[in-house]
């Protein structure tokens, strides 16, 4: 499950604090306010967010909540995974927030697919967060993990 936290401020309205919660990447997002759930946003075919369920909240607040979403990391890495590494990488997931599983095509070498990926995902990765991928290669059984520990920041 992802969680995240949004306040909408509104000049003319008290501010509005929200929870974000998706149980999976393919579930559209539902949007809280206390313990109440007010609404259900989600990507429209144009790519752009649209509320599917709820209560009326104002476009700005749920085109705030997609801007939101669209720059956490697991909204992106994936994608520049498979960009990086096309010919090793068949599909990634996203388990939760800090954890992925990496499936690499079946005919991937997993050493050298390992001596790649490890020092490559340090660099594509926020350097602020620890993950951990699991790479396993498609209808192969086995797997191993591969941990992005948390680099600290030079210049604090």
């Amino acid at each position: 499950m992802i969680e995240l936290s949004y306040s909408f401020e509104n000049e003319f309205l008290a501010n509005t604090a929200y929870q974000l919660m998706r149980v999976n990447m393919n579930d559209p997002w539902l949007v809280l306010s206390g313990s109440n759930v007010v609404g259900i946003i989600d990507h429209d075919e144009n790519d752009s967010w649209e509320q599917i369920a709820g209560e009326d909240m104002p476009k700005d607040a749920v085109k705030g909540m997609g801007e939101l979403i669209a720059m956490q990391q697991f909204s992106w890495l994936p994608r520049l995974i498979k960009k990086q590494w096309p010919e090793y990488v068949q599909e990634v997931i996203v388990e939760s927030e800090k954890s992925y599983e990496v499936v690499c095509h079946k005919d991937t070498c997993p050493d050298r697919f390992k001596q790649r990926f490890t020092p490559g995902i340090h660099a594509l990765a926020k350097r602020e967060t620890e993950l951990v991928f699991k790479v396993c290669r498609f209808n192969v059984s086995g797997y191993y993990q591969v941990v992005k520990t948390r680099t600290a920041d030079r210049y604090a």
